[in-house]
């Protein structure tokens, strides 16, 4: 038997009644770092450390208790340190017991690895915002992390309990955690079903009643039973579908788009375009088919263009889709197609070109501009008439007025009272026309640019009161009332007296002709911040609607233009005031109740 011990590669020894060494073999003698017979000579025991049995006092407890011993623990051997168990057997018949030593090192060292990296993965799995959960294969809770609690509402201190996985749905379902279910029994039967038969990883998504989407991951545990991961991915899902709506929405309103539009990519490879792009251009759906270069697509376009021009014309077009820079211009092909191109830059490194037919609008604009040029034209030529018309009527009616202004003297004899009247009228008429004649050249100097402002400061008071006396007897005729209201600080404002009190003078003369006998008139002047305002107010017969887009055009004469008096004005009396207060840098407004009366209101800056 002793052979045959020999041969073992566990250290194997033998003790007499009082446990000393009486045999040990091979592995035991180099265990001890000697030989057999030195070993037993010098009773060289196994040392263990202190939390451990020594082997003489397991030999002597087996022979007391007729029972084997056995006890592991660390020793020392030979310098090292070592994990063995340690077995005292006695032999049956004898006083001696037989003692033998597993070296379990490599498992202690397999153990302890397997501990550390359990530790460092619940370490791990802590940290994580994904919630956990580890199950025995009794089904019961053996790790969860912070994210797991926090996820589903659960106490620590109840799953420190290690409540199984059908008590924790049960617990869920009563919280409202889980999604609703016709047979809640069915239900947890099949998630407890994944302990049996799970072999590959499960994937389920779990629909809660508060619109929370989690994703749930069950797979088998290398020690049994299952780890399950649960992912809140509400937020994801609904970026998700807002992704793809915006995505449809895009290519939706991308297609509908008049404007033609393309990608090209960092590679010059065709990325996007759209159906207007291919209409623009002539182009099918094959010949944009699997990201062409941007080069085959230019090269489908040269028809449109000059042969001679196209060489220079392609490297453009190859560069507003290759060159990363924002452009913008215009380009005329050869079938009379007008387009305008943009270029954007875009942060993938990619290039948008978009092109718009302009054709009608090219069209429109120049027909635009050529009847504006022959509408300049006809009214410098109206300008220009008037002008040489007004110096040519001037000489003979200064002739005329002199004339009558003689006759109305009677220096060459009496007149009767007819021949009184009738050269009253012919002064009248001829004072109209004289007055006529000044508008006219007046109106051409403002709309030749010609006029210059000869600015001082004007007293506005001092000024209206000027106006007020002077427009007296012209009321006092038509027997109307005049009112003059402005206050005495008013002060003064920078403007062209001459021309403003001609400005006024018209609108005091138009209210005038416009106002039946009895009707009142008012001149009323005030300061609104840095603005001077002269309002002229009469009872008159008003301004209907629809000539009040129409009051300010020269020689446009409204329904209500013949005054009171029977006379007609020419149309320029508005026209005139209205550029004298541009000029001045004001501003006029009218408003009008036809038959109440109208106020015009001239706003100057002071």
């Amino acid at each position: 038997m002793e052979t045959a011990l020999d041969t073992l590669p566990h250290s194997v020894w033998m003790r007499d009644a009082s446990g000393d060494l009486v045999w040990v073999n091979k592995a035991y003698a180099a265990l001890m770092g000697t030989v057999q017979d030195d070993a037993c000579a010098g009773q060289m025991e196994i040392t263990v450390s202190a939390k451990g049995r020594a082997p003489r006092d397991m030999a002597r407890e087996a022979l007391s208790s007729g029972q084997p011993q056995s006890n592991r623990c660390h020793i020392i051997a030979q310098g090292k340190r070592r994990w063995m168990e340690i077995t005292e057997t006695p032999l049956a018949g004898t006083t001696r017991t037989l003692g033998f030593a597993s070296d379990l090192t490599g498992e202690d060292e397999a153990r302890s690895s397997l501990d550390r990296n359990v530790t460092a993965n619940k370490a791990l799995l802590e940290q994580m915002r994904t919630a956990v959960a580890i199950f025995g294969a009794d089904q019961a809770i053996e790790f969860f992390n912070s994210a797991f609690t926090a996820q589903w509402g659960l106490e620590e201190q109840w799953l420190n309990n290690r409540p199984k996985l059908g008590d924790i749905l049960e617990k869920l379902r009563d919280m409202r955690r889980l999604p609703e279910q016709a047979d809640f029994r069915k239900y947890k039967q099949g998630w407890l079903d994944m302990f049996t038969r799970l072999i590959d990883p499960h994937e389920d998504m779990l629909y809660l009643p508060d619109d929370t989407a989690v994703r749930m991951l069950a797979m088998p545990h290398p020690m049994g039973g299952l780890m399950m991961i649960f992912e809140d991915v509400t937020s994801r899902l609904q970026l998700e579908s807002s992704y793809n709506t915006l995505m449809a929405v895009q290519r939706e309103t991308l297609d509908n788009l008049a404007e033609g539009v393309v990608v090209y990519g960092g590679d010059g490879r065709l990325k996007l375009w759209n159906p207007s792009f291919a209409t623009i251009w002539g182009l099918k759906a094959e010949d944009m088919a699997n990201e062409p270069h941007i080069n085959r697509i230019i090269d489908q376009k040269s028809s449109f263009f000059a042969p001679d021009d196209w060489s220079g014309i392609r490297s453009q077009l190859i560069e507003h889709g290759l060159e990363r820079a924002v452009q913008e211009g215009r380009m005329t092909r050869t079938d009379g197609i007008h387009l305008r191109y943009a270029t954007v830059p875009l942060p993938d490194g990619g290039v948008m070109v978009s092109y718009y037919d302009i054709t009608d609008s090219v069209r429109v604009e120049t027909a635009l501009r050529d009847k504006n040029a022959a509408l300049e034209a006809a009214e410098q030529l109206k300008t220009d008439f008037l002008a040489n018309v007004s110096y040519q009527l001037r000489t003979p009616l200064n002739a005329i007025m002199g004339f009558s202004e003689i006759l109305d003297l009677q220096y060459f004899g009496s007149l009767n009272e007819r021949q009184k009247e009738y050269t009253a009228g012919i002064h009248e008429s001829g004072q109209r026309l004289i007055s006529l004649i000044d508008d006219i050249l007046d109106l051409s100097t403002i709309e030749a640019g010609y006029l210059e402002l000869s600015r001082t400061d004007v007293a506005v008071k001092p000024m209206l009161e000027g106006l007020y006396d002077l427009t007296m007897e012209w009321a006092r005729k038509r027997k109307l009332s005049v009112k003059l209201t402005c206050p005495d600080n008013i002060g003064c404002v920078s403007a062209d007296e001459r021309r403003l009190k001609q400005a006024i003078l018209n609108l005091i003369r138009n209210a005038i002709n416009f106002t039946p006998e009895n009707g009142k008139i008012e001149i009323k002047a005030d300061k609104t911040g840095d603005s001077l305002n002269i309002e002229i107010i009469d009872t008159g017969v008003g301004i209907s609607k629809e000539d009040m887009d129409r009051i300010f055009q020269p020689f446009e004469r409204t329904t209500t233009s013949k005054g009171t008096n029977g006379h007609t004005g020419a149309g320029l009396g508005l026209t005139l005031v209205k550029n004298i207060i541009e000029l001045h840098g004001g501003t006029i407004e009218i408003s009008s109740v036809e038959n109440l009366g109208t106020t015009v209101k001239a706003m100057l800056p002071i």
